[in-house]
């Protein structure tokens, strides 16, 4: 259990790295493992807490001003609250192996329509950001690693990258009392023993993801996300099917 637990805070302080470094990427990095070492329920209740507190330091932990797009936390976080409650019933009732190839399926189409940015920049209607906030909410919700219908849509309207990932991280809060009492409703809420360690782990990975942050054109942001998301969807898919 000490070797599990110590693997566990690895992967939380690399997945807090890319959180705070990109916005985007903690769940996606760490559900996979944790669900793998602790289950399904375990891990979103874990993913949850720990990224809540890197998240914040994310957003106010640094010297400089927050730059998220209000109007778009507005409209994903509104269209999210039926995709989270969605995805919490979807998380109490589906196998894990389900899951774990929705988040594959996920990255996949997000890879290929930022490939294609052309015909995403046809998308202009007014349904683009409620279907991406149902989209994020329920992914969120049942796998903790609901990011990439968000990125995309956010890297679609945006190229400055402190744009993109305080966006992120912002809607991940307004997100997050919700998800927390929806998961207290169903009994989805088991928070693992040597949670102080874990979150430990996080603030460092927070910290580390800080100076990395600074060194990120814009092109190597989006370079960094497109990998990122290539790499997860390959691991996930190897967890649901071993």
């Amino acid at each position: 259990m000490e070797h599990s637990l110590a693997l566990i805070a690895l992967v939380l302080l690399v997945a807090a790295s890319l959180q705070s470094s990109t916005g985007f990427g903690f769940g996606l990095l760490s559900a996979p493992v944790l669900s793998a070492f602790l289950g399904p329920v375990p891990a979103v209740t874990t993913v949850t807490i720990v990224g809540a507190v890197v998240d914040s330091l994310t957003l106010f932990g640094n010297r400089t001003r927050p730059r998220p797009s209000l109007p778009d936390v507005r409209i994903v976080s509104l269209a999210a609250v039926p995709g989270i409650a969605i995805g919490t019933l979807l998380l109490a009732r589906l196998p894990s192996r389900i899951l774990q190839l929705a988040i594959a399926a996920s990255v996949v189409v997000a890879v290929i329509l930022r490939l294609r940015p052309r015909r995403l920049a046809e998308i202009r209607h007014w349904w683009f950001g409620p279907v991406t906030g149902l989209a994020w909410g329920a992914l969120s919700a049942a796998t903790t690693a609901g990011g990439p219908p968000l990125l995309i849509y956010l890297m679609h309207r945006f190229k400055d990258p402190r744009t993109i990932r305080d966006t992120i991280v912002t809607t991940n809060l307004v997100r997050l009392p919700l998800s927390l009492v929806l998961l207290a409703l169903t009994g989805a809420w088991r928070p693992p023993s040597g949670l102080p360690l874990l979150i430990g782990a996080g603030v460092c990975g927070w910290a580390l993801g800080k100076f990395v942050f600074r060194a990120l054109t814009p092109q190597r942001y989006e370079r960094a996300l497109l990998i990122l998301l290539m790499v997860t969807a390959a691991l996930t898919a190897f967890a649901a099917f071993r």
